[in-house]
C-alpha cells in the first residue's frame, strides 16, 4: 500500500514534466538488427527521446494451476502471496483453471515454458493430472493442497520426486493419526470414516491408509460413503444405516471420522445432527471454527501452514536454485490441532487436557476464539 501510494505522489509530481516510453518498435536511429538481436531476452520501451532496454526476466513469473473453485484455495493462494511478498517480494503470480482436456493442458504447458519460471498446482486433481502429463520436462512444479503424493502413486518415496516436481502434503500418517485418535479416547474401538465416493483422493490417501493401521491395531472401521447420485447412498441414509450399525457395539468408545472431502465438508452441521451423539473429528483443521459448521475437533494439516510450506518451496527453487527433485515431500509435523467447547458440551463430550495443551486454535463453548494460531486469545476455558 505504501509503495502504491508512494507511485502515485511520484506520478503526480513527474507527470507533466516527461514523457514516459511506451512499448513499440525500436527507433529508426538504432538499427534493426538490434531489435532482432534483443528482442527475446530484452523488451524495449521508447519515446522520441530514448529507449528502455528492461530484462524479460526481470521478475520471476508464477503460474499457479486451481484445480476448481474451493475456499481452501483461496486461503492456499493468499498464504503463498504472503510469504512471497515478504521472501521474493518481485515474483509476478497468474492463476488458472485447469484446463477440461489434457490436450488443453498441453497447450497451457507449453505455453507455460515461454511465460513461466515455477508452476503451482493447487488441489490434489490438478497435481495428478498435471503430473501424468508434465513429470520429467524443464519447469520446475511444486504441489500445494493436495494429499500425499506417494499415496497417490505420483512418486514412490518421501524423499525425492526424481524429477521436476517439489510435493507437499496435506496428510498425515496412519499411524500418527491413530496415536492422537487414541490420546482422546484411549479404549477406541470403532471408527466411522465418512469420504465421497466421488473423492477418490480421500478414498486412496485417508480412507485405506486409517483402515488398514486401524485394523492392525484391533479397531473396527465402518465406511461412510457418500454418493449423492444414488439415493439410497446420500448423506442422510448413509448416516442412518452406518450410525446405527455403530451403535449395535460400542458408541461410548466410538468416533466420526470426516476426510478432507469438500462435498461433506461444507454440511458439518448436518453430520452432526444425524451423529447421533458420536463424536465428530476430522482430517481438517479449518473444519473446527466458532460457526453451528463445526467439527468437535481436528487432527491434520491447516491449508495454512501446507501453503506456507509450499510456498517457500518456491522461494527456494526461484531465488537458490534449489532443485525440486532434492526437496523431500513435505509432511508436516506435529499436526495441527483444534478443538471446538461448544461442540464438545453438546455431545458431553470429556477433552484430555494433553490435547488442550497441544491445540493450535481453541474455541469456547461460546464460539469466542480462546487460542488462536497457537495465542492465547484470553482465560482459557476447558
Amino acid at each position: 500500500m505504501r509503495i502504491r501510494l508512494l507511485m502515485s505522489m511520484l506520478s503526480v509530481l513527474v507527470l507533466p514534466l516527461i514523457s514516459f516510453p511506451v512499448s513499440a518498435d525500436i527507433p529508426d536511429w538504432l538499427g534493426a538488427d538490434l531489435e532482432v538481436s534483443t528482442q527475446l531476452a530484452w523488451e524495449a520501451t521508447t519515446n522520441e527521446q530514448y529507449v528502455d532496454f528492461i530484462p524479460r526476466n526481470k521478475y520471476p513469473k508464477v503460474w499457479v494451476l486451481v484445480s476448481r473453485k474451493a475456499n481452501s484455495y483461496d486461503t492456499a493462494l493468499a498464504t503463498m502471496l504472503n510469504v512471497f511478498r515478504r521472501e521474493l517480494g518481485n515474483a509476478t503470480f497468474r492463476v488458472f483453471l485447469l484446463p477440461a482436456t489434457d490436450d488443453a493442458i498441453i497447450r497451457w504447458t507449453k505455453l507455460a515454458e515461454s511465460k513461466a519460471d515455477l508452476i503451482y498446482t493447487v488441489g490434489s486433481k490438478a497435481t495428478v493430472q498435471l503430473h501424468d502429463l508434465y513429470a520429467g520436462q524443464r519447469l520446475p512444479v511444486v504441489s500445494v493442497n493436495a494429499k500425499d503424493p506417494v499415496l497417490l502413486g505420483l512418486t514412490n518415496n518421501y524423499l525425492s520426486s526424481n524429477n521436476n516436481f517439489a510435493f507437499t502434503s496435506l496428510n498425515l500418517p496412519a499411524d500418527i493419526t491413530l496415536n492422537f485418535l487414541f490420546k482422546f479416547k484411549p479404549e477406541l474401538s470403532q471408527i466411522g470414516v465418512l469420504y465421497a465416493k466421488k473423492n477418490t483422493s480421500a478414498y486412496l490417501t485417508q480412507y485405506l491408509p486409517l483402515k488398514k493401521e486401524a485394523q492392525k491395531r484391533g479397531i473396527e472401521v465402518v465406511a461412510f460413503e457418500v454418493d449423492e447420485s444414488q439415493a439410497d447412498s446420500s448423506l442422510k441414509m448413509v448416516m442412518q444405516s452406518q450410525v446405527k450399525q455403530m451403535q449395535l457395539l460400542d458408541p461410548n468408545q466410538s468416533i466420526l471420522w470426516l476426510t478432507g472431502s469438500s462435498s461433506l465438508l461444507d454440511r458439518i452441521d448436518e453430520i452432526n445432527q444425524l451423529a447421533e451423539g458420536i463424536p465428530l473429528l476430522t482430517v481438517v483443521p479449518d473444519a473446527v471454527n466458532n460457526t453451528e459448521q463445526s467439527a468437535l475437533m481436528s487432527v491434520g494439516v491447516s491449508f495454512e501452514n501446507n501453503a506456507h510450506q509450499a510456498a517457500l518451496y518456491g522461494v527456494r527453487i526461484l531465488r537458490d536454485g534449489v532443485l525440486p527433485r532434492d526437496l523431500p515431500v513435505g509432511v508436516l509435523s506435529p499436526p495441527d490441532i483444534s478443538i471446538n467447547f461448544k461442540q464438545a458440551e453438546a455431545i458431553k463430550a470429556q477433552i484430555p487436557f494433553v490435547l488442550i495443551e497441544m491445540a493450535s486454535d481453541l474455541y469456547a463453548p461460546d464460539g469466542n476464539a480462546i487460542r488462536a494460531a497457537g495465542m492465547t486469545m484470553r482465560g482459557e476455558t476447558q
